[in-house]
């Protein structure tokens, strides 16, 4: 509870503007990581490669695109297909 502030509004007005600038700081302070951003689903990976899903997946197994797995969630990074994308060529 260290840097926690109480304040006291009078009016609605107020309580607003101090509510919606503590949810602002907070948010801030949520942002997400780097690694968050950069994570796109397989249709987005695909769009991104120019194939199709099914192709992609053949790729992925043959290890040209690395897939990353989160329980029964499957996703890609950005960066990481880029990367491979230009590696290509």
């Amino acid at each position: 509870m260290e840097n926690e502030k109480v304040f006291i509004a009078t009016d609605r007005i107020t309580l607003t503007a101090v509510l919606n600038e503590m949810f602002f700081k907070r948010s801030q302070e949520k942002a997400l990581p780097e690694f968050e951003k950069d994570k796109i689903s397989k249709l987005q990976a695909a769009k991104i490669a120019g194939i199709t899903i099914p192709t992609l997946n053949k790729l992925t197994a043959k290890g040209k695109f690395r897939q990353y797995n989160l329980g029964r969630r499957r996703y890609f990074l950005r960066s990481e297909m880029i990367e491979a994308l230009r590696s290509k060529a």
